[in-house]
Formats: structure tokens, C-alpha cells, sequence
């Protein structure tokens, strides 16, 4: 008599021999992916070329049957193209001709930056960048504020009585304010000390949380109603996960731009009005 452990045995293995006689072999498989699935005036489109293009495009598996036609359809397509664009001999056309050389052109010089940045933008310099960046933003008080923008001190002193009366400050801002954050309620957001104008800047540090200035606010673009939500120290960002890409393409711009500068300074260039006639130069060769 079996065992129930003998019985077990023998249901494994013959599971195990069902899947090798029903699983394909590598010889079955690649002969499958070499399937004839259209010829195109002598030319074949094999079933692995199909799927291969079906891999490019955003496709659900349980698809792939109803799109696989269509595919196949637009690569006979793309076959009649390349035999007539084999037969028109394009690349003595002159306008072929302008074009390649213009991205011949194109693709050296953006080799050459790239080769010539290698050594300026790298983990090294822009590790560097990212520790001065923390340095100077590290422990930094800012103010989330909102204001409200108007062209005359009488609106402003007028926009602060409806304050006082109860009105709410981004209903006001909404109604009134001229300036591009209108429609945000006022809203600027996060910003330390110095990074907008003196006075808008000064008077929202001189305000505490929930609190507006009780006298308009002159600047060079009008007069403001100033309202601060909130005072923080400031998040310095991590690198890798939110600036290392504006950190890279800082210092590929600076880079670049030091290089025209110093490639402008060699040179001798000569400027030219519309009419043709000599304008003041602006740089000579040393």
C-alpha cells in the first residue's frame, strides 16, 4: 500500500512532467517570435518585430491581441515608405543636404559642451553647490504673506478700514489687488528677508502671524496691503530628491556663460545695423 507520502510523490512528479510536456521549448519559442506576419513586396514583418513595436507603446497585455493588427498595418505602411524613399534618392537633395548639415552642426556643438562641462558639472561640484546652498538657507526665518496691490494710498487706507470692519483679507485681494497673486487670495508665499523689495519685505518682518499692517505700504509698484500667515525657519530642500537638477543646470548655465564671456572677450566682433552700416564695436581682441 502507498503512503500518503508516496502518494504525494507521485501526484508532484506527475504535475511536474504535465507542466515540461505542455511548457514550449527555447527552439519552440524562438521559432514562434520568427513567424511570418505579412510580407510587404518581398519583405517580411516577423511576429518578434511586431512585439517589439508594441513594447515602445503604452499597451494592457490583455490588449495585445486587438492592437497587434493594427500595428502590423502600420508597419506594411512604413515598409511601402522606406522602398519609395530608397528609390527617391533623398540624400543628394538639397534640402536633405541643408538639413543634415545643420544638425551635423547642431549635434557637434552640443558634444562639445558636453565634454567641455564634464569637469564643471559633476557629483563633486554639485555636492559643493548643495553644501553652500544649505549653508546660506540653514536657520533662515521666512514669512508666508499675502497682499493686496493698489494704485493709490487712499484704496490702501481704504482696503485696511474693511479689514477692521471684518472684511475677509483674501475676498479683498480677490476684488481689488492689481497685482498677478489676485486671484490667489493675495498669496505669495514663503520668502526670507531680502528677497523682495525693501519695503514690502521689511514691513511683513515686522508683522507677527495673523496680523496685517495697519498703514499702506509704498513701492515701487504701487501701494500694498500686507497680511503674514506664517513665520518658519526654513526647509532646506534635500538634494537628491528635490534639487540636484536646478543645482546641475545652475552650474551648466554658469559655465557656459563664463565661456562666451571669455570667448567674447578674445574676439573681435563688429556690429552692424539693419541698414548695414558699422555700429560702435563691442569687444576687441587683446
Amino acid at each position: 500500500m502507498l503512503t500518503q507520502t508516496s502518494k504525494m510523490g507521485f501526484a508532484a512528479i506527475a504535475v511536474a512532467a504535465m507542466a515540461v510536456m505542455a511548457a514550449p521549448t527555447l527552439a519552440q519559442a524562438k521559432a514562434d517570435d520568427n513567424v511570418v506576419v505579412a510580407v510587404v513586396n518581398g519583405n517580411k514583418i516577423l511576429k518578434k518585430d511586431v512585439l517589439g513595436a508594441l513594447k515602445t507603446i503604452p499597451v494592457k497585455e490583455e490588449d495585445t491581441a486587438k492592437v497587434f493588427p493594427i500595428v502590423v498595418d502600420q508597419m506594411i505602411n512604413e515598409k511601402l515608405i522606406d522602398t519609395e524613399t530608397a528609390k527617391a534618392n533623398i540624400e543628394k537633395d538639397p534640402v536633405f543636404v541643408q538639413r543634415l548639415e545643420a544638425a551635423k552642426a547642431q549635434l557637434i556643438k552640443t558634444v562639445y559642451l558636453e565634454n567641455y562641462l564634464k569637469d564643471k558639472v559633476n557629483d563633486k561640484t554639485v555636492k559643493a553647490e548643495y553644501d553652500k546652498f544649505k549653508k546660506d538657507n540653514k536657520g533662515k526665518i521666512e514669512v508666508h504673506a499675502r497682499h493686496i496691490l493698489v494704485k493709490t494710498e487712499e484704496e490702501a487706507k481704504q482696503v485696511i478700514k474693511d479689514l477692521d470692519n471684518g472684511a475677509k483679507f483674501e475676498d479683498l485681494a480677490k476684488e481689488r489687488s492689481s497685482g498677478p497673486t489676485a486671484k490667489n487670495g493675495g498669496d505669495i508665499g514663503y520668502f526670507a528677508k531680502g528677497e523682495l523689495v525693501p519695503e514690502f519685505s521689511d514691513a511683513a518682518f515686522n508683522l507677527k502671524p495673523g496680523n496685517y499692517t495697519k498703514e499702506p505700504v509704498k513701492s515701487q509698484f504701487g501701494w500694498h496691503v500686507i497680511y503674514v500667515q506664517d513665520k518658519r525657519e526654513r526647509v532646506v530642500p534635500d538634494m537628491n530628491k528635490e534639487v540636484e537638477s536646478d543645482i546641475r543646470n545652475k552650474l551648466g548655465q554658469e559655465a557656459v556663460q563664463k565661456l562666451v564671456e571669455g570667448l567674447r572677450a578674445k574676439a573681435d566682433i563688429k556690429h552692424f545695423d539693419m541698414d548695414g552700416k558699422p555700429v560702435e564695436e563691442t569687444t576687441k581682441k587683446n
